[in-house]
């Protein structure tokens, strides 16, 4: 597939640093996930529930999306109030983007 970034992973690895996922990638789209998203893509489902055109109940306080696989990871913090979006795309093991996301937003200001 052109223009996809490669994932890296020490599963399987047998402690020889990261390897290539391709042999590790799911499925897409499937009903046991698989999705994908770029980061645009992901800003503009938070400015969809932002604008009221998706409802979603209880993000009153925010929201918080994560996702991944090996050499894959992904992890979206929102917080209305503030209006911050943090959006964090890794080709690294969960729970790189995760533990990103969180840094991140400890460091915004309130």
């Amino acid at each position: 597939m052109p223009n996809r970034a490669l994932g890296y992973t020490r599963e399987g690895s047998s402690g020889k640093g990261r390897v290539v996922n391709d042999k590790t990638l799911p499925g897409r789209g499937s009903s046991a996930g698989g999705g994908y998203s770029t980061a645009p893509d992901m800003l503009k489902y938070v400015e969809a529930l932002r604008a009221g055109k998706l409802y979603l109940p209880d993000i009153a306080n925010g929201m918080g999306i994560a996702g991944g696989a090996p050499g894959i990871n992904a992890g979206l913090e929102w917080d209305p109030r503030s209006g911050y979006v943090v959006i964090v795309l890794t080709n690294f093991d969960p729970p790189t983007a995760g533990n990103a996301v969180r840094r991140i937003v400890a460091w915004l200001p309130e």
